[in-house]
């Protein structure tokens, strides 16, 4: 049996990856190709979430049954390594041929992959040839020093990468991509427009792209159009509460006020989300979950809600996703933006749950870490005087701590 991998982000896939795929798979006599899109690449930060790049290879791949699609990269936790996924797809395929297509981008930087002894040792690799003058020497070279069996393709190469499309979406916007897609649906295959990247992307990708707002930084207003989809009216408004407080502490901090914005606007926006849902989506995205957030939802929609707005709402930095995070429980030696969400959250302006809250608006103004302190005594004390006894998160003791001798040991210093 004859199988052929043919990894990338496919951040998206489009019409060149097929192309070279179904050429591949005729020229070297293959019995199917199997697309493996990337998990957490060592190689690659700024990719998309994997859900829609594997949601993307299912909706392209769908009329081809001589392709598969693994997604055995993106279940791996850490670090995607070709060197583990051959290994894994060896146990799969024990009596197969494995070959492994590549672009001639990827023939120059193998050396730099981990193990490449083992995979020149276990592969064949299919070079997409770009006609690049080099890449039969770099072949050469790679045969003398490893062995490797390098085999060209002739077929010819779209020249039009992912990161092209990408740009240019973000360049033209939704609307206008659209209008150059069916402008270069019309053009002949022989004319010249139509090697512009709008004609390489499919139509029921594209779709996907922009139901999902992808490649694209959604605008506050935006954000909360969609918000408003998914959060009662009452839970919007404490948003926008939410919003409005940690502003003002993140100018009183100097603290990142965009960054702080979008952490205080999507910080509940799981707070609807179904219990397995969110389960689910922490899953995925490899957020570990004690025994405790699988039972409360109230623990389990700040980091289904990290997760959440990482895959909807397109947020990548760690920072405004931490705060995200934790902005229920709290974590010892938290960050100025995870301090001001944490606060923010227990007491925006539509907040009168305690008598103790004008007290605590006033010292969060000058002494941050003392109302941190404060707020995580008043929950751990309400959580422990209800009459049904409560199940308490570890995390919230542990930051209630670290904070009370933070402030014990700060006073002994004066």
């Amino acid at each position: 049996m004859k199988i052929c991998l043919f990894g990338g982000t496919f951040d998206p896939i489009h019409k060149g990856h097929i192309h070279i795929a179904k050429n591949a798979l005729s020229e070297f006599k293959l019995d199917k190709v199997i697309f493996v899109p990337t998990g957490n690449s060592y190689m690659k930060k700024d990719v998309s979430p994997a859900i829609h790049r594997l949601n993307m290879l299912k909706i392209a791949l769908k009329d081809f049954p001589e392709f598969e699609i693994s997604d055995i990269e993106i279940k791996r936790e850490g670090y995607t390594y070709t060197r583990d996924t051959i290994k894994e797809i060896k146990e799969i395929y024990p009596d197969a041929e494995i070959y492994f297509l590549i672009g001639t981008d990827t023939l120059f930087m193998i050396e730099k992959w981990v193990e490449p002894e083992y995979l020149f040792n276990n592969l064949i690799f299919i070079v997409a040839d770009r006609k690049d003058k080099n890449s039969k020497e770099k072949a050469k070279e790679l045969k003398d020093k490893f062995n490797a069996d390098i085999r060209f393709s002739n077929c010819d190469f779209y020249d039009i990468s992912s990161s092209d499309i990408r740009s240019k979406i973000r360049e033209l916007g939704y609307s206008e991509f659209a209008f150059e897609m069916k402008k270069a649906s019309e053009c002949k295959e022989d004319n010249e427009n139509a090697s512009f990247s709008y004609g390489y992307v499919i139509e029921s990708v594209f779709d996907y792209i922009k139901d999902n707002h992808l490649y694209i930084d959604l605008s506050d207003a935006e954000m909360i159009t969609l918000l408003s989809k998914d959060l009662k009216e009452s839970r919007l408004i404490h948003t926008l509460g939410v919003m409005d407080e940690a502003s003002v502490l993140a100018k009183v901090y100097n603290a990142d006020i965009k960054k702080v914005s979008l952490a205080a606007l999507l910080h509940d926006c799981a707070k609807y989300m179904p219990m397995d849902e969110s389960i689910e989506i922490c899953e995925r995205n490899f957020v570990k979950l004690n025994d405790l957030e699988r039972k409360k939802s109230s623990l389990l929609h700040s980091k289904a809600g990290a997760c959440l707005a990482y895959e909807k709402y397109g947020i990548k930095d760690k920072e405004i996703l931490d705060a995200i995070s934790y902005h229920t429980t709290g974590r010892p030696d938290m960050s100025i933006i995870e301090k001001i969400i944490f606060i923010s959250d227990a007491i925006e302006p539509n907040r009168d749950y305690s008598e103790k809250l004008p007290m605590y608006r006033m010292i969060a103004n000058v002494d941050i870490d003392l109302v941190c302190m404060n707020i995580l005594k008043d929950t751990l004390d309400h959580l422990n005087s209800m009459e049904e006894k409560q199940e308490i998160d570890i995390k919230t003791i542990e930051t209630y701590e670290y904070y009370k001798t933070l402030i014990s040991d700060r006073d002994k210093k004066k």
